[in-house]
């Protein structure tokens, strides 16, 4: 299991507890509902000379970012501005971690920023960011006012592509969940090449799903265990459309809980009003 930086103690954890409260996200797509499962804290926090040019600007969030995912947020913190701002000037990516149950996970993804929407006289911005490679945090730094970790980037396992069968059975899903709900367009994109080499990532984004199964999802080295996951999960959101009463809900209304069973981390139907 991946290890996950506590959200509590010294300067660090109150950052992190701050960002909580001031962090604002104008679209969360994909974010999901939060869930009870408990994860160990490892602390990796280090000193290290800041200025070693491998460190990278870390913004953790309670939203999973994937790769080819487009994410608009509003900046307005200071140290956030900062960050930003450092970013914009060096042609910097900056690495999102997803924050769950206290604590903020050592796997995440990179985001570039692709436009910057609106700048305001404070230093406020609205930008729009794009995730790009995936990565795993061996040590932080504090030095300055926002944190930075050391990144290992991650690639998929050559071997494991997905088959041709899996493939054409994944675009007929996506096409399928498209057509029925095509009353809220605005989240489910134009259907990707089937050629892609991270095809999962790409039916993924902007379909509702849970925190810790996206971040699961991310962590695999497999593109055919995600390809695997990603289409079952899109027939059961089709079941579940097919079978609702009123078709016209929202999706996330009827998002799958996560559990564990004993073929790893996966979605199924929640209790009536809970999660498991």
């Amino acid at each position: 299991m991946i290890g996950h930086f506590p959200y509590t103690g010294g300067r660090f954890g109150g950052q992190l507890m701050e960002r909580r409260r001031i962090v604002r996200v104008l679209a969360m797509s994909g974010a999901g509902l939060w869930t009870q499962q408990r994860f160990r804290a490892a602390p990796l926090l280090q000193a290290q000379d800041a200025s070693r040019p491998e460190l990278l600007p870390l913004f953790p969030l309670d939203l999973v970012l994937l790769p080819h995912t487009n994410l608009p947020l509003h900046i307005f913190e200071p140290r956030y501005k900062e960050m930003i701002g450092d970013c914009l000037r060096n042609g910097w990516e900056f690495g999102m971690l997803a924050v769950h149950d206290q604590s903020v996970t050592a796997f995440g993804c990179t985001a570039s920023i692709t436009k910057v929407l609106e700048r305001f006289p404070d230093g406020r911005m609205n930008i729009i960011d794009r995730g790009q490679r995936r990565f795993e945090i061996s040590e932080l730094n504090d030095q300055k006012s926002y944190l930075r970790g050391t990144p290992e980037f991650v690639d998929d396992d050559p071997a494991e592509l997905p088959s041709s069968d899996l493939l054409e059975r994944s675009m007929a899903l996506y096409s399928r969940l498209k057509e029925l709900a095509k009353i809220e367009t605005q989240v489910i994109q134009d259907v990707p090449r089937s050629t892609d080499t991270q095809l999962s990532y790409r039916l993924i984004a902007g379909v509702p799903a849970e925190l810790t199964w996206l971040q699961h999802l991310l962590e695999l080295r497999s593109e055919r265990k995600r390809l695997e996951l990603v289409a079952d999960y899109l027939e059961e959101l089709i079941e579940e459309f097919e079978s609702a009463p009123n078709k016209q809900r929202a999706p996330s209304q009827r998002i799958a809980a996560v559990t564990f069973s004993s073929r790893g981390l996966r979605p199924s139907r929640p209790s009536r009003g809970s999660l498991p």
